[in-house]
């Protein structure tokens, strides 16, 4: 196991960047009140949730004991989310929160992949798991680019 440790913590860091993703969209799935960004948001927890379970059997087959939960911070993270959608109601300041998210869960990958320490065999691991992540966070702040320009063209400000 020594000469997987360093392998071992990238890989537990990005578990946890995983899980916080998980219930990051699971949470906006929930506040959402558009049945379509519900269904995508599920989809998309679950596909997180499912990939932070293949990052834990690389970590066991590499003989080292996997996070399986997420962060303080990422509770923190969606008790503000929580207090902004309160306040303010707006779908596409939910759907800002994933695309914020998700845009730091993908630099999180992009740096481990970036690690020259790590293997050739969990670098593919994480090349695979970015890959998702980096089409995904497209398609999310997508959306929020969308609900932002149909907000704006709604407001008073803008020319009609």
């Amino acid at each position: 196991m020594t000469g997987n440790k360093h392998d071992i913590h990238v890989l537990n860091d990005l578990i946890t960047a995983t899980l916080d993703s998980a219930d990051r969209l699971e949470h906006v799935a929930t506040e959402s009140a558009n049945t379509g960004h519900v269904s995508l948001f599920t989809a998309l927890a679950a596909e997180r949730r499912d990939m932070a379970r293949a990052l834990q059997e690389t970590v066991v087959a590499l003989g080292g004991q996997t996070d399986d939960r997420g962060s303080i911070l990422s509770k923190a993270q969606r008790a503000v989310m929580d207090v902004r959608h309160a306040l303010l109601g707006e779908e596409a300041d939910l759907v800002g929160a994933a695309d914020r998210g998700e845009a730091a869960l993908d630099r999180k990958f992009e740096a481990a992949l970036a690690d020259q320490a790590l293997s050739a065999t969990t670098r593919e691991t994480l090349r695979r798991a970015h890959a998702a992540i980096h089409r995904e966070k497209t398609e999310v702040r997508d959306l929020h680019n969308s609900l932002d320009s149909q907000r704006d063209a709604t407001s008073g400000l803008y020319p009609q």
